[in-house]
């Protein structure tokens, strides 16, 4: 007898979702916003939010770009191509290798969120790569999906934008919370445990889910542009391109070296990266063919960033942003703030998907309610911090590099991500109501 296949929700494409989401921000902003003007001159006002929220977040897009092209372009080369190749072997055993994708972009994410998001699409890759090759198996869009809980971690971890923001003197809260150190943020007993717990939960979940969904050979892979580099280009030798990536690397180590206190974000990956890049493509013709290979993968941050950009303009001018935070800590508590924070944190997270943009905007309300109710300011910014990181299993924004990369659709990802969302508000919302 024929099996029928279950069915899936269908999910649509990230572009279709950025330009609903933009329509919808817009509708809410004339009706909520506080500083909108009646009638059509309201609309003209949202209009260039819309715009003032495009440039401001241009620097950022180009970040973006540039992380995902020198990440694709690094998996390309042949000193990663032959210890990723070795991962790889993972595909002959289809639950062990969903496993280990999940806890390595769990761990990875904990230390660098665009690290994680790189090397764990790339890790993916590979291994369906290597499936198709054998002839294995494979639940692929598990795999994904488990490369991208990176993104439901790194908030918590050692690059997340509030608690590294909060612990740096001149801060732009500094007047209201003073320093806050590591110690009370991501160090905290509180953060312990939950990243314990997502650290157990996890990879056991995906165990369960690998063992229990449907295994196939991976048909929407190709092996391009993952072997694209010439024989006789493969043995490495100094050249005055590697000499200088090598030069570049050591600066940058000395400069982190001088000011221990310095951290580590978007630019300093993309720095080590670049150099990374120099380093492992020594022939320009090679470094040239891996450039032109790397950024088709860019096409999805290149149209739709511009789109979160400007909703996060709507959202942030028109006030909208300050009506939708204010009507959550207005109905809070000492007990239940830090869980409405969280809540309020997670939908706002929807509309504006920066972390380090939603703590500039919703973070001086929250501290403002935490102190006139008297709750503690550290446990305020993890729980933002929390709220962010989790509704990133249903956002597509940050799904972009891992879809570019991988050639998964988003559907397929969010098949399984919402799952581990459902796992992750478990745990955060519990710690923050019984620390």
């Amino acid at each position: 007898m024929k099996q029928n296949k279950p069915l899936r929700l269908t999910i649509p494409d990230p572009l279709i979702l950025a330009l609903g989401l933009t329509i919808l921000t817009l509708i809410l902003s004339l009706i909520y916003g506080s500083n909108p003007r009646p009638g059509i001159a309201g609309v003209a006002d949202v209009l260039s939010y819309w715009t003032q929220g495009f440039w401001d977040l241009l620097a950022f897009s180009m970040q973006m770009v540039l992380i995902l092209m020198l990440g694709y372009m690094l998996a390309l080369s042949p000193i990663v191509d032959r210890f990723s190749s070795g991962l790889a072997r993972l595909s002959n055993k289809p639950v062990q290798g969903a496993v280990s994708v999940a806890l390595v972009a769990v761990v990875v994410g904990l230390i660098n969120w665009g690290l994680a998001l790189v090397l764990g699409a790339v890790l993916v890759r590979k291994i369906a790569i290597q499936a198709k090759k054998n002839g294995s198996p494979i639940n692929y869009p598990l795999m994904g999906a488990a490369a991208y809980v990176c993104m439901m971690v790194w908030h918590g971890g050692l690059s997340g934008s509030a608690p590294l923001s909060v612990a740096s003197a001149g801060h732009f809260l500094e007047d209201k919370t003073g320093i806050i150190p590591l110690s009370a943020t991501t160090f905290s007993s509180m953060n312990f445990v939950a990243t314990s717990i997502i650290l157990v939960l996890i990879p056991a979940a995906t165990f369960w889910f690998a063992k229990k969904g449907e295994m196939e050979i991976p048909d929407n892979i190709e092996k391009e542009g993952f072997s694209m580099i010439e024989k006789q280009h493969s043995v490495w030798k100094p050249t005055f391109i590697s000499i200088s990536g090598f030069l570049l690397l050591a600066g940058f180590i000395i400069r982190m070296a001088i000011h221990p206190g310095s951290s580590i974000g978007l630019n300093e990956i993309n720095l080590i990266l670049f150099a990374l890049v120099l380093i492992v493509f020594p022939n320009a013709n090679d470094l040239s063919k891996a450039t032109e290979n790397s950024i088709g993968s860019t096409a999805g941050i290149i149209i739709q960033f511009p789109l979160y950009a400007g909703i996060m303009g709507i959202m942030q001018y028109s006030g909208l942003l300050a009506v939708m935070t204010e009507w959550f800590v207005s109905i809070s508590t000492q007990q239940t703030l830090p869980l409405f924070s969280f809540l309020s944190a997670g939908i706002v997270n929807l509309f504006v998907p920066s972390g380090g943009g939603q703590w500039a905007v919703q973070g001086p309300l929250l501290i403002d309610v935490a102190t006139s109710i008297g709750v503690s300011h550290s446990k305020v910014v993890m729980a933002l911090a929390y709220g962010d990181q989790l509704t990133n299993m249903l956002q597509p924004f940050w799904a972009l590099p891992l879809i570019g990369i991988t050639g998964l659709k988003a559907g397929e990802i969010f098949r399984y991500s919402w799952r581990f969302l459902l796992i992750g508000f478990i745990v955060y919302a519990a710690v923050l109501w019984f620390f």
